[in-house]
Parts: C-alpha cells; sequence; structure tokens
C-alpha cells in the first residue's frame, strides 16, 4: 500500500507536491522591484527563489512571473510571505493571487508532477481553500 502525503516515518512536513520551476521571478516589497531571481521549485503552497534576496522571514512581497507563448504573453501576480532562509535563497509562501494566477499554478503543477493524479485529487480542497484577488 503506497501514500500519497507525507507519511509519519518522513521529515518531509511540505503538503503540496513540489515542481521543478525552471523560471524567473521579480520580486517586489511595496511595489519597489528588489529584482529578477530564478526560482527552483514551485508548489501550489509557495516557492524557492534562488539568490541573494534580501527579504527578512515573516516579510511579505509580491512576485511577478511573465509567461510567454507563441501567441500570447501573461503577467501573473502572487503575494507571499517569507517562510525560511537558505545559503542559496529563499522559500516564499504564497497568501493571495487573482484566479488566473491560480489557475495557471494549478495547470503547471499538474503537468510537471510525476504524479499527477495525486496532485489533481489536492485541487478541489485547494480551489475551495484559494486565496482572494488582491495583496
Amino acid at each position: 500500500m503506497t501514500t500519497a502525503g507525507p507519511s509519519a516515518f518522513n521529515p518531509e512536513k511540505r503538503r503540496h507536491t513540489r515542481v521543478i520551476f525552471t523560471r524567473s521571478v521579480k520580486v517586489f516589497i511595496q511595489d519597489k522591484l528588489q529584482g529578477q531571481f530564478p526560482a527552483r521549485n514551485l508548489s501550489l503552497g509557495g516557492l524557492f527563489i534562488e539568490g541573494e534576496v534580501n527579504l527578512s522571514i515573516g516579510e511579505d512581497c509580491r512576485l511577478e512571473l511573465h509567461e510567454t507563448g507563441r501567441r500570447s504573453s501573461l503577467i501573473l501576480n502572487f503575494c507571499g510571505t517569507v517562510l525560511r532562509r537558505e545559503k542559496g535563497g529563499i522559500g516564499v509562501k504564497f497568501t493571495n493571487m487573482e484566479e488566473d494566477s491560480f489557475m495557471f499554478l494549478q495547470t503547471m503543477v499538474l503537468y510537471s508532477s510525476d504524479d499527477p493524479i495525486g496532485v489533481a485529487e489536492n485541487f478541489l480542497e485547494d480551489f475551495i481553500q484559494k486565496p482572494a484577488s488582491t495583496c
């Protein structure tokens, strides 16, 4: 028998499935651009931003992702709070996002996951609890 989530014997505390995410995000504090940084991984709950990001644990920020395709482009906004700092970057928990951003996030995680069925099982719960539309 297998489980879809973390077990009592697994030290993993994350609630959401993480996927590799190789894009960059712009980080804003009170609408002032702090820089553009690469993201290492992504989940429905947050992402890890690599580099020397000058934010403290508990600090709120706005993240902006530019997604461009062949025929269209999107600017996605996510509000977040820094949960952890490491030598290589920061972990940001999403606290708020627009509906389009949430739908993009779900799609990215679903298509990038090694376990899309397990991820899809959590979508309804996450959609019901999704953040409101402003930072």
